[in-house]
């Protein structure tokens, strides 16, 4: 049976095994196979324990379903998320890993424990306050990996009821790094406390601002006594500064008082009464100072815990004078009840909500609310976060972890205007060139994968209506065309990502089997792919990534064309210059046109080997063998000479199988696009080496003597061949490429 902890009897219940193995702290569930007792498995806070032995021991899995109370964000390139996790303790992560996928292995730690908070210092660059449960407050250097307690009363509270402690802390009590002066922090007990030396020392700004009933502050629990922070109904839940106004101070409570101060802590007023509508013990989830008026604020309130699902966001804009809803746009339901509110910076009047299973926006200051809910799975959205730099909106959901929505430029610029264009594109983020960077080599397969972001430069476009033809997306450098994209023409924003690339190279078609292996399939298409060795690694069939620079963006949607500048910043972390990187992107292009004259050969020569196969069965099945055979012998000397020099190009004997390319030695294909890798995708911001140039000339004289070989071979023998046998006269046909 499960409680906090996994308990197991073996004898019907009269005696309990003693010092089981852990089945998992803070159980929720368990699970008995009904073919196989020895199976079974444990739910809890952490993930899944599974037994195989009947609880003698077991395997711990950690699954993507991570409680996070908040999330925030530092000003790195890319930047990181931090959040500290039910069960879990503090973290921090990369947004963006440039390794294809978020491992395991990049999560740190960060001080505190797994409640309340974890807020990088974005000014110091190197310091995040962390929370914890009782109060516990570290700083963490990021330099040197420590932690140091700061706590505001060290004086362990655990098992006291709330009425007798000198402070009483929520779980998730509020921490608050002054917009003003990033050496000024406050915490929140039932007071506002504040330090200006890094918690070497602290002040208490403010009297208790909770109704401070003291039948809300008894020992909590059930049967069982459990205080631990986590019910006391008389704490400060929120907290916050005005970014506009210094000293402008405003809290909430979880018994449902707001108070605001104006003077940096020296008097306060209780501003809950002109609140109209407020529940009287709903917890104040958060309080947001606008980014563009000191006088207003927004709050959220969830009621959730008194049987009130319904969504309450209230605004002021006279100092909490007067109050006004703007949450009845919002649709109710059992999960409508809102955690958290969030202003975008950029954009007065532009709100975010989460509720208890999605993210809400609204473009109108709560008139309208529009769902963000996306490919997101349904879960309780605890914090929102807006990275400024990125325009990322960063979510803290209380069940699947950290989701990010990338670029919320549209959103913010989806104005009326806008929105009676026929084709309007949005502007543009800031868009890097990020390089791969090597993997964690500790980081094994897991169940905790997190997503990078799509690599590139988000295009976004609206279009008034629904058009019979899909979108042209044209990338320009000066008059240059460098790429051309299609895109969704759907009423409403549309998004299309562009990797950086110039147009890839072409794709090799083969249409016949290899020598002596029928059994290769053709696609129905009518063709088969060249597959050598990790050639979806190498990636040979694209072209390079643009250097740095300023591109144009041409969207075409019918007879309606709108024009963009888009910059391309180099990689921050790159030590290469930009002159190394125009000679690699130079070098790159030439790779890659070589490569295309290999593939317009190669799929030249394979149109010839199926006329060949086609006009041998063509001729058995209509003429008798004497009128055949020499022909049939001719063109299968012929066919044996085209396959001498197409093997020049490429392992004609590859079938698909990556393995072939162990077989035989690798061609002029696979080579080029071997260095084309090096270059483009497995290196640096580097000039191409002498040795890589050295290569590459050697492999484009090698094709200059197969092309010539080639040349030869038609001239002097196919096309008297068809000329021989009535080439023109229905008998045979050359299929044109």
């Amino acid at each position: 049976f499960a409680s906090v902890r996994f308990s197991m009897s073996r004898n019907g219940g009269k005696t309990i095994v003693d010092d089981p193995p852990r089945g998992g702290g803070d159980n929720h569930d368990i699970w008995i196979d009904p073919t196989n007792p020895e199976r079974f498995m444990v739910a809890h806070d952490g993930g899944l324990g599974v037994t195989l032995n009947h609880g003698r021991t077991f395997d711990q899995h950690s699954l993507p379903v991570a409680q996070m109370y908040h999330v925030h964000v530092d000003n790195e390139v890319p930047y990181n998320v931090y959040g500290n996790r039910q069960d879990g303790y503090s973290y921090k992560a990369p947004s963006n890993s440039r390794m294809g996928f978020i491992p395991l292995g990049l999560w740190e730690a960060v001080g505190g424990c797994e409640s309340g908070f974890a807020i990088p210092d974005t000014v110091d660059g190197h310091t995040v306050w962390s929370g914890c449960y009782d109060g516990g407050l570290e700083i963490y250097d990021e330099r040197n990996k420590h932690s140091r307690n700061v706590r505001v009363w060290p004086e362990a509270a655990y098992g006291w009821a709330p009425k007798d402690l000198k402070f009483r802390w929520h779980w998730t009590f509020p921490i608050h790094i002054s917009p003003h002066d990033h050496n000024k922090v406050y915490v929140a007990s039932q007071y506002v406390h504040v330090t200006e030396n890094r918690g070497q020392s602290w002040e208490v700004l403010s009297p208790d601002l909770t109704k401070d009933l003291e039948s809300h502050q008894q020992s909590s629990g059930g049967v069982a006594k459990d205080n631990l922070m986590t019910f006391d109904g008389a704490t400060l839940f929120a907290l916050a500064e005005s970014p506009v106004q210094e000293g402008l101070i405003w809290t909430g409570s979880n018994d449902g008082l707001v108070q605001v101060s104006r003077d940096g802590g020296e008097n306060w007023t209780n501003v809950s009464d002109n609140i109209e509508g407020l529940p009287q013990w709903g917890t104040i989830a958060n309080i947001e100072p606008s980014r563009f008026d000191a006088g207003t604020a927004y709050i959220s309130v969830d009621a959730h815990q008194q049987e009130d699902f319904d969504p309450y966001i209230y605004k002021t804009e006279d100092y909490g004078q007067s109050w006004e809803k703007l949450s009845d746009g919002i649709p109710k339901s059992v999960h409508s009840y809102v955690h958290v509110v969030r202003e975008d910076p950029n954009k007065e009047g532009a709100l975010y909500a989460g509720t208890d299973n999605q993210v809400y926006y609204s473009p109108d200051d709560g008139e309208h609310w529009l769902s963000l809910r996306n490919n997101m799975p349904s879960a309780p959205v605890y914090w929102l976060t807006i990275q400024d730099h990125f325009d990322d909106l960063v979510v803290g959901t209380y069940g699947r972890g950290f989701w990010i929505m990338d670029d919320i430029r549209p959103l913010r610029n989806l104005t009326p205007e806008v929105m009676e264009e026929d084709l309007h594109l949005f502007s543009f983020r800031p868009t890097y060139r990020f390089y791969s960077i090597q993997g964690i080599k500790t980081d094994g397969q897991s169940h905790i994968r997190g997503e990078n972001p799509p690599y590139g430069a988000s295009i976004n476009y609206y279009l008034k209506d629904n058009a019979n033809e899909e979108a042209k997306i044209e990338i320009f450098d000066g008059d240059e065309l460098v790429r051309t994209l299609s895109g969704s023409a759907e009423s409403g924003i549309n998004r299309i990502w562009w990797d950086l690339s110039y147009e890839p190279s072409y794709t090799p078609k083969l249409r016949v089997a290899p020598p002596n292996k029928p059994w290769v399939p053709i696609r129905s298409e009518g063709w088969r792919p060249l597959v050598t060795w990790d050639l979806d690694l190498w990636r040979g069939q694209l072209g390079p990534r643009v250097a740095p620079g300023t591109y144009t963006v041409k969207v075409t949607v019918g007879d309606q064309e709108v024009t963009r500048e888009l910059r391309v910043r180099k990689d921050p972390h790159s030590t290469g210059t930009t002159e190394d990187i125009e000679q690699q992107v130079a070098f790159g292009l030439d790779i890659r046109d070589q490569l295309n004259e290999v593939v317009n050969l190669i799929n030249e020569i394979e149109w010839v080997r199926k006329e060949f196969e086609e006009l041998t069965t063509r001729l058995e099945e209509t003429r008798n063998e004497d009128q055949v055979a020499n022909i049939i012998a001719r063109a299968e000397e012929l066919n044996k000479r085209v396959i001498e020099i197409e093997s020049n190009l490429f392992d004609v004997h590859l079938t698909g199988a990556r393995e072939d390319a162990f077989r035989n030695p690798m061609k002029l294909y696979g080579r080029l696009s071997a260095l084309g890798s090096d270059i483009m995708y497995n290196g640096a911001d580097f000039a191409p080496t002498q040795q890589q140039v050295e290569v590459y000339g050697e492999l484009e004289e090698r094709f200059e003597q197969t092309l010539e070989s080639y040349n030869s071979f038609v001239e002097e023998r196919l096309v008297p061949f068809y000329q021989e046998i009535g080439r023109g006269q229905g008998e045979v046909e050359i299929i044109e490429q």
